[in-house]
């Protein structure tokens, strides 16, 4: 929304405020009225009203003051953790997870749901119409084994082998009036991923990740990719079908996964499919994870890279040995993310 725009409607600037301020919040954990001030470019003195106001219907508390430097100490705020909640969801297959999260992004409650049929829609809407008679959720995350478009995802019908499109998010966001965010189960399991190795290695910074996260299932090989600190999701948002490269024999690489074969051969694939990867993304980092994942041919697999690959595109590999818990971690990210989602600025783009 644009500030001229804004100006005019004094409701919608305060919400666009406010949102600003939260989003301040949570990205630092605490802050004073001047750091505050400072990220959003917003007055000291609508700062300590918005404050005063959010102090007031419990959304926000006082963490303590900062040491004096001479003058008043300056009081530092933080969220309550247990005011807003998210609500994230992770299919996969026919499975589905229930994450409550709250706004620090951190999963209070995990439940594995009962999806009959695979009516995921039903199987959400009764967990959430549980949640909201409990707690205020702010907003809904759904990861879908699919690529996402819009509120929807396509999936492939396993009778037919058409695609056919589930508009599952558009029906939750007029069920429940929130905003709804979805992403594709890899691309989520790829971002969770690269936050816990973030944690674990703190020089890391996220907003500069570069990896593939390569998942193994059932002699097929699926991938996400992160740029940049940004998931690469192609034009159609299909990136990451790996297999359907073509391989050897005319065949592709599903084909050749599905066929039993030695580990020298297993070896000889991931190889190839990786160095693909590597000349095309350069990626820091390539991780591999999965129920079929061969464990014991990942290091034969580096040593294969080492001697193929040029020292500047090569990866270093990394290996997940619990893809569930990635995936969990970054849906309740991207969930809470969703939370203060609301009014925002935007700079008017020059015609070109």
């Amino acid at each position: 929304m644009h500030m001229d725009t804004l100006t005019a409607r004094p409701r919608v600037l305060k919400q666009a405020n406010l949102s600003l301020i939260r989003k301040v919040l949570k990205a630092k954990g605490t802050a004073t009225r001047a750091e505050i001030a400072y990220e959003t470019k917003i007055s000291s003195t609508t700062v300590r009203s918005l404050l005063s106001e959010m102090m007031q219907n419990g959304e926000i508390e006082s963490v303590g003051y900062d040491e004096s430097s001479g003058g008043r100490k300056a009081e530092r705020y933080g969220f309550r953790p247990n005011r807003y909640y998210g609500a994230a969801f992770c299919i996969t297959g026919d499975q589905i997870y229930g994450l409550l999260i709250n706004v620090c992004g951190e999963i209070v409650e995990k439940t594995r749901l009962e999806a009959a049929n695979g009516d995921f829609e039903s199987a959400i809407t009764a967990w959430m119409d549980e949640q909201i008679k409990k707690r205020e959720i702010k907003s809904i995350g759904i990861g879908v084994p699919g690529a996402v478009e819009g509120k929807g995802y396509w999936r492939t019908n396993e009778a037919d082998g058409k695609l056919y499109k589930i508009d599952i998010g558009d029906s939750l966001e007029k069920r429940y009036k929130i905003p709804v965010v979805l992403e594709n189960d890899l691309n989520a399991t790829a971002i969770g991923f690269g936050r816990c190795y973030a944690k674990e290695f703190p020089c890391e910074n996220p907003e500069n990740t570069n990896m593939a996260f390569l998942y193994f299932e059932k002699g097929c090989v699926s991938a996400g990719f992160i740029s940049g600190g940004r998931v690469v999701r192609g034009h159609h948002n299909f990136a990451g079908e790996l297999g359907l490269l073509p391989m050897e024999d005319g065949k592709t690489l599903d084909a050749c996964m599905a066929e039993p074969m030695e580990d020298v051969r297993y070896v000889d694939l991931v190889v190839r499919v990786i160095s693909f990867i590597c000349g095309i993304l350069n990626p820091q980092y390539v991780v591999l994870g999965g129920p079929s994942l061969q464990k014991d041919c990942i290091g034969p697999i580096g040593d294969g890279l080492s001697a193929f690959l040029p020292k500047h595109l090569l990866a270093e590999i990394l290996y997940s040995p619990d893809v569930w818990h990635d995936y969990f971690d970054g849906m309740a990210s991207l969930t809470a993310a969703k939370m203060f989602d609301e009014v925002q600025f935007i700079k008017e783009q020059p015609c070109l």
